[in-house]
């Protein structure tokens, strides 16, 4: 699998229609996501996400996206606010997220040497399965079954607000009726880790393909060491898949450990086939375990990472 490397997108102005750019948040294969004021007709400016398209990126995958988002509606889904054109260039605006993503709280918690809660972790993986159970069983505004499969879960698309809701984004790489993973520019190097093995080989993926890569997600939620992230070949990680090379520690409860192995067998059939059913298994054993936070212990958590990080 190639694996393209994200372009700048070049502003030609702070100014970018009725946003003006105030900070660079991240690169994707087709377009630059920045912090933006929005500067409405009336009432005060608010702070959005302005995602803004290459040049040299094909419009209609942009598009997809935009006609994508604008047909979902739900908590845990990070929410479209606008579409449009400035200077010729496409633009979404979204919105934007005080926590962050998943992946800078787990790298301060590296730094800061603390793991992530364990109750924590599983509740934040519930919310993402309650999103993503939504998004695969989404239909147009006809009621005709969409069939999405996101293809992109990753740290990096798990979005948390202030409130500590749980957002799923990015839908660049998701398509209706299964997802067309070639050698395309939107799957970036590090998220290689987290696809599937029928990904790796390009087959059409279905829902079972999205909980498999957010039981990697957890899995590294939960063992603290990145899964394979030193290897650079998604062959090698389809084949240590394969091999059962789900290397949990010691300290894992037995019952957690066999949630983690069923999200990452090898044969789709064998997996969870719903986010329900995978949401449904964590919620157990979170309530049987008695590792089951609030919603106020989880904002706590994460305005106290924040702040010892300096984010």
């Amino acid at each position: 699998m190639e694996v393209g490397a994200p372009k700048t997108v070049e502003v030609p102005s702070r100014r970018f229609g009725r946003y003006v750019i105030r900070s660079h948040l991240g690169a994707g294969g087709m377009a630059e996501v920045f912090l933006a004021d929005a500067l409405p007709l009336r009432g005060d400016k608010f702070p959005v996400a302005l995602k803004l398209m290459r040049k040299d990126a094909p419009p209609e995958a942009f598009a997809d996206e935009a006609d994508l988002m604008g047909l979902l509606d739900h908590p845990n889904l990070v929410r479209l606010l606008e579409t449009g054109q400035a200077f010729g260039r496409p633009f979404i605006a979204m919105e934007f997220l005080l926590g962050g993503d998943l992946r800078r709280l787990m790298e301060a918690h590296e730094t800061l040497k603390r793991r992530i809660p364990l109750g924590t972790a599983v509740y934040v993986c519930i919310e993402v399965l309650r999103g993503l159970a939504y998004f695969h069983q989404a239909r147009t505004r006809s009621g005709r079954p969409l069939e999405l499969v996101h293809g992109d879960v990753n740290p990096s698309n798990i979005f948390f607000s202030g409130d500590a809701d749980v957002k799923l984004g990015d839908f660049g790489v998701a398509k209706a009726r299964g997802v067309d993973i070639g050698p395309q520019d939107g799957i970036a190097a590090g998220k290689l880790h987290y696809l599937s093995p029928e990904q790796t080989r390009g087959e059409t993926l279905t829902p079972a393909s999205d909980l498999f890569s957010l039981g990697i997600v957890l899995l590294e939620l939960v063992d603290t060491h990145p899964f394979l992230r030193e290897e650079t070949d998604a062959q090698v990680v389809m084949e240590a898949i394969r091999a059962a090379r789900v290397n949990l520690p010691d300290s894992v409860d037995p019952a957690l450990g066999q949630i983690i192995r069923k999200a990452l067998a090898a044969d789709p059939d064998s997996r969870y086939q719903t986010a329900g059913a995978f949401a449904g298994a964590l919620l157990a054993w979170a309530l049987d375990s008695g590792h089951s936070p609030t919603r106020h212990n989880v904002q706590s958590w994460l305005m106290k990472t924040l702040s010892y990080a300096g984010l």
